[in-house]
C-alpha cells in the first residue's frame, strides 16, 4: 500500500488515504475528500496543481497532456497534476502533496 496525504490550505483540513499502485490521485482526493480543488478533471485547466513534498519516485512519470499543461504554467518537477498523476504499479510508502493553488 502506498499512502497519500494532502496538507491543510484554506480549502479544508488535512486529509489522507491508503491507495493501492497504480491509483489515479484523483480518485484517492475524491475518497479522502481532500482540500485540493478540480475543475475539468482531464489534464487542460491546471486546478488542481499540487506539490509533490515527499514521495515523488512512487508517483508514475509525466505523459504527455499533463506535461503540456506543465509547460504551460512553467511547473518546477516537483509539481503535477492530481487528476493525472497515477501512483506507480509497484511500490509501497508515503507521498505528501501539498494544493498549489490559492492562497498559503
Amino acid at each position: 500500500m502506498i499512502r497519500v496525504e494532502f496538507l491543510a490550505n484554506e480549502l479544508g483540513p488535512a486529509a489522507g488515504a491508503d491507495a493501492a499502485p497504480g491509483d489515479a490521485l484523483v480518485d484517492v482526493s475524491d475518497a479522502c475528500r481532500a482540500p485540493v480543488s478540480f475543475s475539468c478533471r482531464s489534464a487542460s485547466c491546471g486546478t488542481c496543481l499540487v506539490e509533490v513534498l515527499e514521495g515523488a519516485a512512487l508517483l508514475a512519470p509525466r505523459k504527455a497532456d499533463e506535461s503540456e499543461v506543465l509547460d504551460l504554467f512553467d511547473a518546477p518537477p516537483s509539481q503535477r497534476l492530481a487528476c493525472a498523476a497515477r501512483l506507480v504499479a509497484h511500490g509501497e510508502g508515503l507521498v505528501r502533496l501539498r494544493w498549489a493553488g490559492g492562497d498559503e
